[in-house]
C-alpha cells in the first residue's frame, strides 16, 4: 500500500494485489478514484472512473467514486415524518427532492482514515445532529479491502445516538472497455421485481415484476439491447433475500475478457446507465450518456415516503452493518 498526499489536507490510498490489480482511494468522501486491472490482452484498464486531481472531489462530480448519505437516492419533497415530527431536508434535486443525502451528504466530507493492513483502509466520520437536516449524531465507517481475488470489500457501520434513517452506498462508475459506449456490455441482475421512477426519477411507490419488461435481466442480455424501451436505466431492483454468497449482478465485456461480479447483503441494486452523464472529463477520457454504469446497492429509495417499504431508520440501541463485495475476473 502507498499514501501520498492528495493536496492540501487530504490523502490518497493506494492498493495492489499479486495480479497488479489497484484499488484508489481518498479521505474526500470515502471514494474510489480509480480501480485498474489487466484485460486479456495484457491492457491495463481502468474499470471505474476518477482523477488525480483532489479539486475533482470537492465540486458536484456526478458522485463518482463517492460514498452516499445518510440516505441514498432521493426522498420525495425532502421530508419524511418520524416520531411524530416531521423533518425537512436540503433539496438538491431540482430544488424539490432530497437526493444523495444532501448539498455535500457525507460525498464531500473529509473522513479520518487509517490503514488497517497493507490491503484495508478504514474511513470515519462523525455526523452532527441537524447535518442536511437529518437528527441525531451519527458515527459511520467505511472500510475498504482489496483481495488477492481482485474482491473489492466494501462493509459499511454506522451507529447513532437516537432514531435516524441511515442507507449508505458507493456510487462508482464502471466501464469494462476502460471506455466508450457500454451497450455491449452483458447485464444480469437477480431481481423479479424493480421499482419504476416518474419523470422526476422519483420511485413511484409501485413494485412491478421484470418479467417480460425491458428490466429484465434474469437471462443475461446485452445493455443496449432494451435502453431504449426503458428510456434509460435509472431504476431500483429487489433481491429476494439478503445472502452475500448470492451473486446478484454480473457485467460482462466480450471486448476485454473483464467481469464485474456483485454480492451484498442489502436487499437490493440501483443499476443507473449514466443517463444525465454529459461531458464530465475524468482521468484519461470524457463521460458522455451511457459511457459508464453504476451498481449502487441499498435499500429502497423513498422508503421514508412509503410505509409499505422496508423501514431504514437505525434505533440507538442498534447497529447499521452491511457489505458490499464487487468482483472483478478476467475470463478471456
Amino acid at each position: 500500500m502507498q499514501i501520498k498526499n492528495f493536496g492540501e489536507k487530504y490523502l490518497l490510498y493506494e492498493l495492489k494485489n499479486k495480479n497488479e490489480t489497484v484499488l484508489k482511494l481518498t479521505d474526500i468522501g470515502a471514494s474510489i478514484t480509480g480501480v485498474f486491472i489487466k484485460d486479456k490482452n495484457n491492457n491495463e484498464i481502468q474499470a471505474s472512473f476518477g482523477s488525480d486531481d483532489y479539486n475533482f472531489y470537492l465540486k458536484p462530480h456526478d458522485y463518482i467514486g463517492s460514498s452516499v448519505g445518510r440516505v441514498a437516492n432521493r426522498t420525495i419533497n425532502g421530508e419524511f415524518e418520524l416520531g411524530g415530527k416531521t423533518y425537512k431536508l436540503a433539496k438538491n434535486d431540482n430544488n424539490k427532492h432530497h437526493l444523495h443525502g444532501g448539498i455535500e451528504g457525507i460525498s464531500f466530507k473529509k473522513f479520518d482514515s487509517k490503514n488497517l493492513d497493507d490491503k484495508t483502509v478504514l474511513f470515519s466520520y462523525d455526523s452532527k445532529d441537524g447535518e442536511e437536516g437529518y437528527p441525531a449524531n451519527v458515527k459511520i465507517e467505511i472500510t475498504y479491502s482489496l483481495t488477492d481475488e481482485n474482491e473489492i470489500i466494501i462493509k459499511y457501520f454506522a451507529k447513532s445516538d437516537s432514531p435516524t434513517p441511515i442507507n449508505l452506498t458507493n456510487h462508482s462508475y464502471w466501464n469494462l472497455n476502460g471506455e466508450g459506449f457500454i451497450y455491449e456490455h452483458d447485464l444480469f441482475i437477480d431481481s423479479k421485481f424493480y421499482l419504476p421512477v416518474n419523470e422526476e426519477y422519483v420511485s413511484t411507490g409501485e413494485i412491478l415484476k421484470t418479467e417480460n419488461t425491458p428490466f429484465d435481466f434474469n437471462k443475461t442480455k446485452k445493455i443496449g439491447e432494451d435502453i431504449e424501451k426503458a428510456g434509460g436505466y435509472d431504476n431500483c431492483f429487489i433481491f429476494d433475500s439478503e445472502n452475500l454468497n448470492k451473486l446478484r449482478a454480473k457485467v460482462f465485456s466480450e471486448k476485454t475478457g473483464l467481469s464485474l461480479e456483485l454480492y451484498t447483503t442489502k436487499p437490493a441494486m440501483h443499476f443507473y446507465s449514466g443517463n444525465m452523464l454529459n461531458g464530465r472529463e475524468v482521468r484519461g477520457t470524457i463521460l458522455n450518456k451511457h459511457n459508464a454504469f453504476c451498481l449502487e446497492t441499498e435499500f429502497l429509495p423513498a422508503s421514508l415516503n412509503f410505509i409499505h417499504f422496508p423501514n431504514i431508520i437505525l434505533e440507538a440501541d442498534r447497529e447499521y452493518n452491511q457489505t458490499t463485495i464487487y468482483k472483478l475476473n478476467l475470463e478471456k
